[in-house]
């Protein structure tokens, strides 16, 4: 098996996003339906989950000592927490995912091609993938800043220099709903932020990549 992408039990990230994102994770959760995959790592937005009206069911990522993502002892009805990587959801044979739901994952993956493969392998045709993640920023200033991406990654383990959007573009979906926002309260190389939904188009559907 390979190793799992998400090092949430190294979790670098910083823990005033828990605070400063809480609001709009909770909306993202809340626009999720049908089977639902959460990528982990936090657990205040669980409660936002519409679970048993437009949610069926919320199989959640959970690593032993990601203080992010709770004991799992208040989680509503009808969320699972599974110990396992994405690709062990593929060996295990769960799946399709009507929705993936994706909150401040990406900065932790090193590998990003396998994982957007893995996790588009478990989204169903007509399905969704919700991200809030951090993303490089645009222009001058933003290749400025890259430096500090790539420094915060290596004190840090944190991947921060990526145009998320052109990466899932290039992977053949659209993406659709894109907010641009900033959180100030962060170091400047983790402030620029992008709400958004990924969806495959309809001339593509029953043919995702396996």
């Amino acid at each position: 098996m390979a190793t799992p992408p998400l090092v949430a039990w190294m979790n670098p990230l910083p823990m005033e996003l828990a605070p400063a994102l809480s609001a709009r994770r909770r909306s993202v959760a809340a626009c999720a339906t049908g089977r639902v995959l959460d990528l982990g790592g936090w657990a205040d937005h669980l409660t936002a989950y519409r679970i048993g009206a437009e949610v069926e069911s919320v199989t959640m990522l959970d690593r032993v000592g990601d203080v992010r993502a709770g004991t799992g002892r208040s989680d509503p009805g009808g969320v699972e927490r599974v110990d396992a990587g994405v690709d062990a959801l593929v060996d295990l044979g769960l799946g399709p995912f009507d929705s993936i739901v994706s909150l401040i994952r990406l900065p932790l993956v090193e590998n990003l091609d396998w994982f957007f493969r893995t996790i588009f392998s478990l989204l169903a045709d007509d399905g969704s993938l919700y991200f809030v993640e951090p993303v490089r920023r645009s222009g001058r200033l933003g290749r400025a800043l890259a430096i500090g991406g790539l420094v915060g990654r290596a004190a840090g383990g944190l991947h921060l220099d990526r145009d998320l959007p052109a990466e899932i573009r290039a992977r053949g979906m659209v993406v659709t709903d894109l907010t641009r926002f900033e959180v100030p309260t962060l170091s400047a190389p983790l402030r620029p932020f992008i709400e958004a939904v990924a969806r495959w188009p309809a001339s593509s559907r029953g043919s995702s990549p396996s």
